[in-house]
């Protein structure tokens, strides 16, 4: 979409697997919002959900089921891991951290139905605010429903080679 991306857990987490400071996190975030355009990504509430929401033309709410979105968890975990790739501040996904007692391979099943409760609140029918949210429980719907407000390039087409005799 060409908008700057802002990208929560980089405003959230420290070296070292360690969250900043509460106060630091919001003032990063508020920080990037003051940005004419963005885009954001992230599973936060607290002061910097409200925030995120206050500040937003559009909410897009993947409410993606657990058997779709843990094995999406395993694979970009255990590719980071075995590439290595840095995520932010230095941080990597390793085996030894996937494994460990606060692994996001735990994490994310385990707080899974805790985190569309929440968002079912924030952006269900009954929310608390009149923002616009587009809510999307099938990942076959994502990129099409994304087209259809043109916030996703039309579907390229493609023509089959003409044959000729």
């Amino acid at each position: 979409m060409g908008l700057p991306h802002l990208d929560l857990d980089t405003l959230f987490w420290g070296a070292g697997w360690t969250p900043v400071d509460a106060v630091i996190f919001q003032k990063r975030a508020r920080e990037a919002l003051g940005a004419e355009t963005w885009i954001a990504d992230g599973n936060y509430g607290g002061p910097v959900g409200e925030m995120l929401l206050g500040h937003a033309e559009l909410a897009i709410w993947l409410d993606l089921p657990l058997r779709t979105c843990l094995p999406r968890l395993l694979k970009r975990s255990f590719r980071r891991a075995t590439r290595g790739e840095e995520l932010f501040a230095g941080n990597q996904e390793t085996f030894g951290h996937l494994f460990a007692r606060d692994s996001i391979l735990l994490w994310g099943p385990a707080h899974h139905r805790q985190h569309r409760r929440r968002w079912r609140h924030h952006l269900g029918p009954n929310k608390p605010h009149e923002l616009a949210v587009l809510h999307l429980t099938r990942s076959t719907a994502v990129a099409p429903a994304l087209r259809d407000m043109s916030l996703l390039p039309p579907a390229a087409r493609t023509v089959a080679p003409c044959r000729t005799p």
